[in-house]
């Protein structure tokens, strides 16, 4: 029996989806169930497991919304790679240090110059090099005191302070990380 999350949307419910995440951040609206649904199956999915639709709603979010903050955001991955795709980073190098275990590459994304010119050269809905920070739905919710994930979620998950960007390595730096015995 195939084990494999098979997670599927709509075309309207991926809209819906990333206009409440959008909305919830920019316009204080209440996480729809399918919202609270899509960001803690996207937590809790490993990077293997995480199929077309998880991407399909990202896509949408990151082509319409625009971040007030402007942080340094750091990806540990075992080789540099994947130009264009959609993926997590965080904004604590040590998060991505210990993900990494000190091996394999480290991608550095300084945020403010990456959207300089953003807002000013594209409207909403053509934006291409913005993020969402996901860490902002957790702490948000957890300010709210709401129950929309448990107790649990979010307390193992907002200290990886998670982003959703896209992979642009003409934007990005990249390094290898060394381990010296000292």
């Amino acid at each position: 029996m195939d084990k494999k999350c098979h997670y599927r949307l709509s075309a309207q419910q991926k809209v819906d989806i990333a206009q409440n995440l959008i909305d919830f951040l920019q316009k204080d609206t209440k996480l729809t169930y399918d919202a609270i649904r899509f960001v803690g199956d996207w937590i809790l999915t490993g990077v293997d497991e995480k199929t077309k639709v998880f991407y399909d709603v990202w896509e949408i979010v990151l082509r319409n919304y625009m971040p007030t903050t402007m942080p340094v955001l750091f990806r540990a991955c075992d080789r540099i790679g994947g130009n264009g795709e959609i993926a997590s980073f965080t904004g604590r190098l040590e998060c991505a240090r210990r993900f990494s275990k000190s091996r394999g590459s480290l991608i550095i994304c300084d945020t403010k110059e990456r959207l300089r010119f953003e807002e000013e050269s594209y409207r909403p809905g053509e934006y291409q090099n913005t993020f969402y920070p996901l860490v902002s739905v957790l702490e948000k919710v957890k300010a709210s005191g709401g129950d929309e994930f448990s107790e649990r979620l979010l307390h193992d998950f907002i200290g990886e302070d998670e982003y959703i960007m896209r992979v642009d390595l003409d934007e990005m730096n990249c390094f290898e990380w060394i381990n010296r015995d000292i």
